[in-house]
C-alpha cells in the first residue's frame, strides 16, 4: 500500500512570524496576529470575520530586522480563526525587507 501524501508542495518556504498587524479595508482597520509569512503570502489569526475576495493592506513591523512591512493582499482561505492571504503586490523595498527577515530567521532557527 502506498502512503497518502496530504501536504502540497509549496512554491515558497514559510517562516514563523508572531507579530501584531493592522489590516485595512474600505476605511476600516482590523488588528490581527500573524502566524507565518512567505514570499507568496501571509497567515494570520483574526478575532473578527474577514471576507474573502477583497483586497487588503497589511502593515506590521518585522521582528529581528525592525522594518515596517506594508503590502497589498487578498484573502484566499479560512480555517476557523486562521486566514490565509496571497500578496497582490509587493514592492522591491518590502520584498528586500522580507528576504532580510528570511535570512535572519534561518540563522536563528
Amino acid at each position: 500500500m502506498k502512503p497518502i501524501h496530504y501536504a502540497v508542495e509549496r512554491k515558497f518556504s514559510r517562516y514563523s512570524l508572531d507579530a501584531r498587524a493592522k489590516l485595512s479595508v474600505d476605511g476600516k482597520e482590523i488588528t490581527v496576529r500573524t502566524l507565518d509569512i512567505s514570499e507568496g503570502g501571509l497567515a494570520v489569526v483574526s478575532p473578527v470575520e474577514i471576507p474573502e475576495g477583497k483586497s487588503y493592506v497589511v502593515e506590521f513591523v518585522l521582528p529581528a530586522v525592525q522594518g515596517l512591512f506594508r503590502a497589498e493582499l487578498h484573502a484566499r482561505n479560512r480555517n476557523g480563526f486562521r486566514y490565509g492571504f496571497q500578496f497582490a503586490s509587493l514592492d522591491e523595498s518590502n520584498a528586500a525587507l522580507l528576504r532580510k527577515y528570511e535570512r535572519r530567521w534561518g540563522i536563528l532557527a
